[in-house]
């Protein structure tokens, strides 16, 4: 990964830094593959996002209309058992993951897990690249069959996700060149009614005019085969599986 970035003449500061996750409060390598799996919820990604911003206010009334009484004790045990917070008698709790801001550094070491394990990729995470003017704020960069690929995560709904974060996405990708990149956005809402038109806004003010998006499958959209924006619904790693496809097969006459 750090040739194929050295190669476009970049060079990374710091990256995979752990000390804004929920890593460095899970002393073993069986915590670690136990928090894997819950983190393949999606409604365990909501709880844990929804007791970032309670922290030691959190009643499970406080919680949204997602969640059944029944999977909160359960997610709440899990959350215990883990040693992110502890439960008092008096169902007062205490958030322990304290250094713990919310939940965006957590999913990207979470999506280059499934980079990893699932596609075999070479990922980094949390990357940042020194001296561009677009910021060089990466969330995840990984190399697939020796193709850069930058995917940009969200874990707001997209009713909180504007135009100014879309057109940023789209000038890193512009800046950095990857051989393609995907939009992955935490949710199980849909990408078309706001997402897809800010998408090809974005395009279009950087000066593209074709700008339309193409339904690949569901809520997973391509442009030009090399530009994804997807959800979560149904499965990360499936419809991550839908955009490699889709870049990878069927070129061969193009």
């Amino acid at each position: 990964m750090a040739r194929a970035l050295a190669q476009r003449g970049l060079e990374t500061g710091e990256s995979c830094v752990e000390g804004r996750t929920f890593l460095p409060y899970l002393p073993s390598a069986r915590k670690r593959e136990t928090f894997l799996r819950l983190l393949h919820s999606y409604a365990f990604r909501l709880f844990l996002r929804d007791i970032l911003v309670l922290r030691n206010r959190y009643l499970p009334e406080r919680l949204g209309p997602f969640f059944s009484p029944e999977s909160v004790e359960e997610m709440a045990w899990e959350v215990e058992r883990l040693g992110f917070m502890k439960r008092g008698r008096s169902g007062t709790v205490r958030l322990l993951a304290e250094s713990v801001t919310d939940f965006g550094d957590t999913f990207e070491w979470f999506v280059a897990e499934i980079l990893r394990r699932e596609f075999r990729a070479e990922p980094l995470w949390g990357v940042t690249i020194p001296g561009l003017s677009c910021g060089g704020d990466f969330d995840v960069l990984a190399l697939l069959s020796g193709k850069l690929l930058y995917v940009e995560t969200k874990t707001s709904p997209p009713k909180h996700i504007e135009l100014k974060e879309v057109r940023a996405f789209v000038r890193r990708v512009g800046m950095l060149s990857p051989d393609f990149a995907i939009l992955l956005v935490d949710t199980h809402l849909r990408m078309k009614d706001k997402l897809v038109p800010l998408l090809s806004e974005a395009l279009r003010e950087e000066g593209v005019e074709d700008a339309d998006m193409d339904r690949i499958e569901k809520e997973t959209f391509g442009w030009k085969g090399r530009l994804y924006l997807t959800n979560s619904k149904r499965d990360i790693a499936g419809n991550l599986s839908l955009c490699l496809r889709d870049y990878f097969l069927d070129r061969f006459f193009d």
